[in-house]
């Protein structure tokens, strides 16, 4: 399983990878949607995606997604958040799209493999 996070706290975005990795999982990173679409433009391997809702710079994973659907994106994705300003957006989402789901922060690894599946 390859797996791309995206987070603009790089702390957190290198203990998930460091994590993961020792789970057996393959972790790229990025720490904006920028180097993440570059990650995806390269790699066609990605079993799954997990994005923070708010990124530095004004980025939002929501509208991450939604990009992504319109590239006929189908592999998991997974939202992580603190804030639950967006809880109606991410309900709908939830809701219509069996391949979406959110993980409130702070999580643990064992719950993100779960959601992982």
């Amino acid at each position: 399983m390859k797996v791309l996070i995206i987070d603009d706290d790089s702390d957190l975005l290198e203990m998930a990878a460091r994590r993961m990795k020792k789970k057996g999982i393959d972790v790229l990173t990025a720490l904006n949607l920028k180097d993440a679409l570059e990650i995806l433009k390269k790699t066609n391997e990605i079993s799954a995606i997990i994005c923070d809702l708010f990124l530095a710079n004004g980025e939002n994973g929501i509208d991450f997604y939604e990009n992504l659907l319109n590239q006929t994106f189908k592999e998991k994705f997974i939202l992580t958040t603190g804030d639950d300003s967006a809880d109606n957006r991410i309900e709908k989402l939830k809701k219509s799209y069996s391949n979406f789901s959110c993980l409130q922060k702070p999580y643990s690894i064992d719950e993100l493999l779960k959601y992982l599946g």
